[in-house]
């Protein structure tokens, strides 16, 4: 890739990302249901990646090319200035990206610490105390440990499935008991935290990008409020599931970071409680055919968004030519298929409105 392909990519990957976010908010307040926007969210981090992946790995359509109305001194002009935003732009990423990375890497030792000093396993003994029935399967390989500190329950998933309770909880009743244990493996069943990992992906690579705190904000959410109308459900009433989050958030405080905790922040206590009223206000109760079929129709087009934007890009490419609407394909992915036999197009077709081997020729000086 020269200049001029990153300097494509890096202002319409951003603007690619904000439509898939705010796609996923519409299609999220259409369904209504948390279990389903879950899927959303984890299907758009998905997505975000494959664009990303896609933008740095396969050609694509310019079906904006403004670049014909500029003159050879002004493309040349505006090649040397996005040269330069390039260079400064890579330095600035790297140091975000690295910062974001050492960040996370120490929050994990910080983690693994406190499992081995601060937490036991929890025994045999207790674990058959558990306001558990038959119908709650735990999953596999699980670890049920008890922390001696203060703060809130919470799961985490590397190797193994855990759950960590602090040891205050389990002088609760067993009504909030159950409530958290249902609540923290409900998480588990479904796979948040994979849906977790993919939103650190995609916060490591667009640390710089709103969209994605927004993103990651609204998925937190979306997750604890799948998980508080699975719990409230199971258990006896969902008013006594609010007395559990009230009482988590008076008596605790926050968990570790990067973990799936059942009460982090207590303006998320009160979202997630006015959610569970809307719910008793509501009086939704199975999924009904049409809320699976507006599950369908909203997953369908959340992919249809994310294909339509992959081939979104702004007209900034000063060396894009006029003779085709297909860019080149990167120069890594031309490569590795060359070594396949397999040949394709890895630079711009020679255009008269002005030289672009020369351009091409002074950025390589």
């Amino acid at each position: 890739m020269n200049a001029s392909q990153l300097f494509e990519t890096v202002t319409s990957l951003p603007l690619q990302v904000l439509i898939v976010v705010i796609s996923i908010v519409f299609l999220s307040r259409f369904v209504d249901r948390a279990a389903t926007n879950c899927r959303l969210w984890t299907v758009g981090f998905v997505a975000i990646l494959g664009l990303i992946a896609a933008a740095f790995l396969l050609p694509h359509l310019r079906l904006f090319n403004d670049g014909s109305r500029l003159s050879e001194s002004a493309a040349r002009t505006m090649f040397a200035l996005q040269v330069w935003i390039i260079k400064a732009l890579v330095v600035v990423w790297i140091i975000g990206f690295t910062f974001v990375l050492i960040r996370r890497l120490g929050r994990i030792i910080v983690l693994t610490q406190f499992f081995s000093q601060r937490c036991r396993v929890m025994t045999d003994e207790e674990i058959a105390t558990l306001p558990l029935d038959g119908q709650d399967e735990l999953p596999k390989q699980l670890r049920l440990l008890v922390s001696l500190e203060k703060h809130g329950p919470f799961c985490w998933q590397l190797q193994h499935p855990t759950i960590v309770l602090p040891s205050c909880l389990l002088r609760e009743d067993d009504g909030v008991i159950r409530h958290v244990l249902l609540h923290e493996l409900e998480h588990l069943r479904t796979n948040h935290p994979l849906q977790h990992f993919l939103q650190g992906i995609c916060n490591a690579l667009l640390w710089f990008h709103p969209a994605i705190w927004w993103a990651a904000r609204n998925a937190e959410l979306t997750r604890e409020f799948h998980c508080d109308e699975v719990a409230a459900k199971a258990g006896t009433t969902i008013a006594s599931y609010l007395r559990t989050l009230a009482k988590i958030a008076e008596q605790t405080r926050c968990a570790p970071t990067c973990t799936l905790a059942f009460g982090r922040r207590k303006s998320a206590i009160i979202r997630r409680t006015e959610h569970l009223v809307s719910r008793i206000e509501s009086a939704r109760g199975q999924c009904s055919s049409r809320d699976q079929r507006r599950a369908s129709l909203a997953i369908g087009c959340l992919f249809l968004v994310v294909l339509v934007v992959s081939q979104l890009w702004l007209p900034v490419n000063v060396l894009a030519s006029s003779r085709t609407r297909l860019s080149p394909w990167p120069t890594w992915t031309a490569e590795m298929l060359h070594d396949f036999g397999v040949s394709v197009r890895d630079y711009e077709r020679f255009d008269a409105r002005h030289d672009l081997n020369e351009c091409l020729s002074d950025d390589g000086n």
